[in-house]
């Protein structure tokens, strides 16, 4: 692990709802206040994070009911950002695309989105200087809170100073909720030259994932995994150079995969399609991008030449609207 830790490293898909560590809920509730389950943090843990229990997307899910609205403060919100992004740093991720959803954390109605916005953007960058790391903004909405909601939250964020977000993501329960109703929202970030990246086939069949493509113009699919039961598509998303985001053991927690060695990460490369390693929710996994490395590693056989291609390949495609600059920044790293 240690070896593994000290690898440079990109994580393109990770949530900063499913960042904040128990030990962080903790300090927030005993600081600022907030209502938990449990004030022990071996107590709390089963909540938040999945232990003993059956693998399951709805189980996974489920860790997420503690967080919403839990924030009561400003204070709170920026110290959970803040920690979300010091621990990726303390992992050697060199640059982070850091999703979330303003809904979120504004608490259930407690806060206005625009503030939280402008809070978690200064915590961001302002820790992301402070750790040496590059922090990207990524926009979430959610199947599941509907269309009207998503819109606003849209049209909020684009009304926002260039950099507030450099990306769109769409997550929520893509067995339940179409992602065909928020089409006119994926249109709206498109047009502004900002990036699209749509959670799909990861419990759901590879059609998601090609409607992704070819109908939404999606440049990334959250997980995709689906995808390596179907040549065809394979193809597609190779020749359309479409980066699939990968994130081991989330795929495992939630069910959509049975165990690591039936990972489909190696048919999919061996297919050239476009993947990298990516954490998902590590808190709620208990995980670092180390850990996944060191699965992809010692039972996936991928070497240390597959991770530094795994590297690059998210370079590419990384969001960052000065590919130019971010290659000269950090591009060294993986030559």
């Amino acid at each position: 692990m240690a070896l593994m830790k000290n690898i440079p490293k990109i994580d393109l898909h990770r949530h900063l709802e499913g960042s904040v560590e128990p030990e962080t809920l903790l300090h927030i509730a005993r600081t600022w206040g907030g209502e938990l389950p449990a004030y022990e943090l071996e107590k709390l843990r089963p909540h938040i994070q999945m232990t003993a229990e059956q693998p399951g997307f709805a189980t996974f899910l489920s860790k997420f009911s503690v967080y919403r609205g839990f924030y009561t403060c400003r204070e709170a919100i920026e110290y959970a950002v803040c920690r979300a992004v010091a621990a990726a740093a303390e992992d050697t991720v060199k640059y982070l695309e850091l999703r979330y959803s303003p809904t979120h954390f504004a608490s259930r109605g407690r806060f206005c989105e625009r503030d939280v916005v402008e809070w978690i953007h200064t915590a961001m960058q302002r820790t992301a200087r402070e750790c040496g790391i590059i922090a990207v903004p990524i926009l979430t909405i959610s199947r599941d809170y509907g269309f009207d909601l998503a819109a606003s939250t849209v049209d909020m964020a684009l009304s926002m100073p260039d950099g507030y977000f450099m990306g769109l993501d769409i997550a929520g329960d893509e067995i339940s909720h179409s992602a065909e109703p928020f089409a006119r929202l994926f249109e709206k970030f498109r047009a502004r030259g900002l990036g699209l990246s749509i959670h799909a086939g990861e419990v759901c069949g590879s059609a998601h994932v090609r409607q992704s493509v070819e109908q939404f113009g999606a440049r990334r699919i959250g997980h995709g995994i689906s995808s390596a039961r179907d040549p065809e598509l394979m193809r597609l998303l190779s020749e359309r150079d479409v980066l699939l985001e990968v994130c081991l053991t989330s795929n495992i927690d939630t069910g959509a995969v049975r165990n690591i060695r039936e990972h489909p990460l190696r048919t999919l490369m061996d297919n050239a399609v476009p993947v990298c390693l990516n954490t998902d929710d590590p808190a709620i996994s208990a995980i670092t991008l180390s850990h996944e490395y060191v699965l992809a590693a010692a039972e996936l056989g991928c070497s240390a030449d597959t991770l530094k291609q795994l590297n690059q390949a998210a370079l590419r495609h990384a969001f960052h609207p000065d590919q130019a600059w971010l290659q000269k920044k950090i591009g060294h790293y993986w030559q």
